[in-house]
């Protein structure tokens, strides 16, 4: 009988790899010498690639993100500000603003005459006593125009200003509300907004006197359905967001929304409708006052109510109050174009 192989003897299965012995040691049998230093320099390189330390992989794992990371909203509420400024239609638009408004608020302390100074015979044209000659009364038409504006131009600011917060705060309710309630007062308000303006300030001076109060007032109250129809719109947008929702599941109250959540996500379509309402306000003050509803002697609208008659005679007395509200007008327009298309990068 022969006898089997002792285990000293007997002869390593191949397998296809290499051993754990042979690795280290380098005698894998029937490898050749050349073959067994490769793969033992492999086998350390890769040894080595694994023991770096696991703290020191974490370290480099959380600072490289850190170095790409972007602030949230670092850049959200200043960039919209830039690239208004950076297009040319909006510098235009700002200088007329400017312009116009340094001309209201800075002209009665530059008035050669006062408002009430007979000066020359009517309807005079320019000289150089009077640049842009006399009215119908035979006052400097300068003096007049640089005395006017500044009453008028606060008129409308505030009456933009009272019409757009509360029919802003309106506007809100009426997105956070639901249901037949809801339905209603939108309804309520869609019916006001089908009377023109003029005849809601009509309305309202008729029951009370024309005084610089009752048209402020009446001129803000006509804008207050329009701006909250639009107020009420992107708040519908914003209570169907994420965010709302979340903060609405957290049991958060409607007032803490409000002013949380809702109003600094309707910041721009805001201050868009304030622009429109502002060029509006002015435009409502100027109809008025060429009616002959007018707070007081010598703004703007006055103006050209008072020397339409001798417009063929002395023109200048007619066309500088119009170039002053045109400017305006044109200006904020601009403006405000170029600042809804800003805002609507977002």
């Amino acid at each position: 009988m022969s006898e089997a192989p002792s285990s000293k003897q007997a002869l390593p299965l191949d397998t296809g790899k290499p051993s754990g012995v042979g690795l280290v040691s380098g005698q894998a049998p029937g490898q050749p010498d050349g073959l067994r230093q490769h793969d033992v320099s492999r086998q350390h390189e890769t040894l080595d690639q694994t023991a770096v330390p696991r703290q020191h992989q974490a370290s480099v794992s959380q600072e490289e993100p850190s170095q790409h990371q972007v602030p949230r909203h670092s850049k959200r509420q200043s960039s919209w500000i830039r690239r208004t400024l950076a297009d040319p239609r909006a510098v235009m638009g700002l200088l007329a603003v400017a312009l116009v408004a340094a001309l209201a608020f800075l002209g009665p302390f530059a008035a050669p005459h006062s408002g009430t100074e007979i000066v020359a015979l009517p309807y005079q044209k320019p000289m150089p006593e009077h640049p842009l000659g006399t009215d119908v009364l035979g006052r400097d038409v300068l003096s007049i125009l640089l005395l006017g504006g500044q009453g008028f131009m606060i008129e409308g600011f505030l009456a933009a200003v009272m019409g757009v917060g509360i029919g802003g705060f309106v506007g809100i309710i009426i997105g956070l509300l639901s249901g037949r309630l809801r339905a209603a007062l939108l309804f309520s308000n869609d019916t006001v907004m089908v009377v023109p303006q003029i005849l809601i300030v009509l309305i309202v001076i008729a029951a009370f006197s024309a005084n610089a109060i009752t048209l402020t007032a009446a001129v803000a109250v006509a804008q207050v359905p329009y701006a909250a129809r639009v107020v009420q719109a992107a708040t519908q947008k914003v209570v169907h967001e994420d965010y709302y929702l979340a903060g609405q599941m957290a049991g958060q109250s409607r007032l803490s929304l409000m002013f949380r959540e809702v109003l600094p996500n309707i910041a721009g379509p805001l201050l868009v409708e304030f622009g429109v309402r502002l060029c509006i306000s002015f435009v409502v003050l100027a109809s008025l006052s060429y009616l002959g509803f007018s707070a007081g002697a010598g703004d703007w609208g006055q103006m050209i109510h008072e020397n339409k008659g001798g417009i063929a005679i002395q023109p200048w007395a007619v066309l500088s109050p119009i170039a002053c509200i045109s400017v305006f007008l044109i200006g904020m327009n601009l403006l405000r174009d170029r600042v809804s298309n800003a805002l609507s990068g977002w």
